[in-house]
């Protein structure tokens, strides 16, 4: 049972947790603390981790509840479409490429660091490629997962999945399915191609055929491909998932390509018409905060967007340093993803 002594310890504590939240925010955002952020959040272990990361400790030093929407972000993304007069949500967390289709339609607004202090030490390709309208919060990574009994040698590059000893043993994300645009991106570039010129990928995709297994439509089937043998190896796939099933002790390998990681990004958008805006900045201003980057990011194994936040034990020695990431210009991408996808079931599914 608690005593007065617990509850007046726990009072001083909530007191001096939201005293360094309110600080380094105007007094306009922090009159707001009564209020409600309502905002998404992936499901299973990201969630736990983001709660325990981030929510509960924002809902103990303000007062204010998070009320969290699990779903697809695609469904997010058409609710705010269909409802920018009265959001059904007030803060979207979206993924690529959702998140650029968000910047692109123009339903979010201006995150500024005079209003959002943190973001003054956000690295700025995570804030500057939405151009403004959005932060990042973390970043998974891509890679290559592998049966380390079932190939000769380490897979380090994409271009080990065209050799022979492959034949009928990869397995690669269908369009579509994260990571299938940065396939196809990487693909182009390897013969030649950019954002501008896809077609490449799809001779590259050609000439990967006799190679190709199945193509899967979530890590989960990626995982079970490579765990029951089926595949001996799983192109563009996150290190989250990958490392599941080698700390599972399964014998399987992970590699960030020599040519390269590409990012797996999830930002926030505030809707232009957030019904407690000024909370919602306060909430983000929160995200990303040196110590909520360190707590997520080690407990996921992800990549933070600031440049001071300390990754330590396994995420220290799983996330890719900075310059070894590959990054693309989404805008050059979204346009073309329907005449894409068709090609792609004409040519590849077909």
């Amino acid at each position: 049972m608690a005593t007065s002594q617990d509850l007046s310890r726990r009072n001083v504590i909530k007191g001096g947790a939201a005293l360094t939240l309110g600080v380094m925010l105007p007094r306009a955002l922090w009159a707001q603390s009564a209020g409600k952020v309502s905002t998404t959040v992936f499901g299973g272990v990201w969630e736990q981790s983001y709660r325990a990361a981030i929510v509960d400790r924002f809902e103990a030093a303000t007062g204010a509840k998070v009320d969290l929407q699990l779903g697809s972000s695609a469904e997010w993304l058409t609710s705010a479409l269909l409802n920018q007069a009265a959001p059904e949500v007030d803060l979207l967390m979206l993924p690529y490429p959702d998140s650029i289709k968000a910047v692109m339609s123009g339903i979010g607004a201006e995150l500024t660091a005079a209003e959002i202090p943190n973001l003054a030490h956000v690295n700025p390709r995570w804030y500057d490629q939405y151009q403004r309208r959005a932060v990042g919060l973390d970043y998974a990574s891509y890679g290559i997962a592998y049966r380390t009994d079932l190939v000769k040698n380490p897979v380090t590059s994409w271009q080990d999945l065209f050799k022979p000893d492959f034949a009928q043993k990869i397995a690669l994300p269908n369009i579509g399915t994260w990571g299938s645009w940065e396939l196809l991106v990487m693909l182009a570039r390897l013969k030649g191609g950019d954002e501008d010129n896809l077609q490449p990928a799809f001779t590259a995709l050609r000439e990967l055929k006799p190679n190709i297994r199945r193509f899967f439509t979530s890590s989960t089937d990626a995982m079970s491909l490579l765990d029951s043998g089926e595949v001996s190896a799983v192109g563009m796939i996150t290190n989250i998932p990958a490392y599941a099933l080698i700390d599972a002790g399964k014998p399987v390998g992970f590699s960030f390509p020599t040519e390269g990681a590409n990012v797996g990004m999830v930002s926030y958008h505030l809707a232009k018409n957030a019904k407690y805006p000024d909370l919602c900045k306060q909430f983000i201003n929160h995200a990303i905060s040196k110590e909520s980057q360190e707590l997520l990011c080690n407990r996921l194994i992800a990549g933070p967007v600031r440049d001071d936040a300390i990754l330590t034990g396994k995420a220290a020695e799983r996330v890719p340093a900075l310059d070894h990431l590959t990054l693309f210009d989404w805008f050059k991408i979204v346009p073309q993803m329907s005449a894409l996808t068709d090609q792609w079931n004409y040519e590849v599914a077909g």
